[in-house]
């Protein structure tokens, strides 16, 4: 699998990183695209994401943090999917790293990384409210922004969901 980069000038640390990802994960690392100097996305297979993010905290240990994750709804595809972003610093390594890995919307379930990383509680709880997405082992699932009053199974960020009302006009 080769990377994709149209950019030039790759600090030489983020291509070796980028190798040691692939080489260590093999066949769930569908693909590496190099987006800036200090940025890639690596496209992963379904369920790896907990063990290439433990891999990254223990070979990151004082200097990785999640920065959020992120949920794109394909409906015409049947798909969502999921972004890790992650910053990685490493003497002459910075590098922010996308994990993006595909679940599908028919059963949307994941586990959580919450033991790996705690402070991902509130982002996966923020993708079970506005997507449906559950994180199983999650300790603590549930409203956390929307009202309390917000119906069941109704997740506004989902494309399908109309959540605009007509209001008719007073005059």
């Amino acid at each position: 699998m080769a990377v994709e980069s149209r950019v030039e000038n790759i600090p030489e640390k983020v291509s070796k990183f980028l190798e040691e990802l692939r080489k260590e994960f093999k066949d769930k690392i569908l693909s590496v695209k190099i987006l800036t100097p200090t940025r890639a996305e690596v496209k992963i297979a379904r369920n790896s994401h907990k063990q290439i993010i433990k891999w990254l905290r223990n070979r990151f240990a004082e200097s990785s943090y999640l920065v959020t994750i992120n949920t794109v709804d394909y409906i015409d595809r049947g798909d969502f999917e999921l972004q890790y972003e992650i910053q990685l610093a490493e003497d002459d390594l910075k590098l922010h790293l996308t994990l993006k890995m595909d679940i599908p919307r028919a059963n949307p379930e994941v586990e959580t990384i919450t033991d790996i990383v705690p402070g991902a509680l509130l982002y996966e709880c923020e993708n079970y409210e506005m997507f449906g997405i559950r994180f199983i082992g999650h300790p603590a699932l549930g409203k956390v922004f929307l009202p309390e009053d917000w119906p069941d199974n109704v997740y506004p960020l989902r494309k399908e969901v109309k959540l605009i009302k007509k209001v008719k006009k007073v005059r």
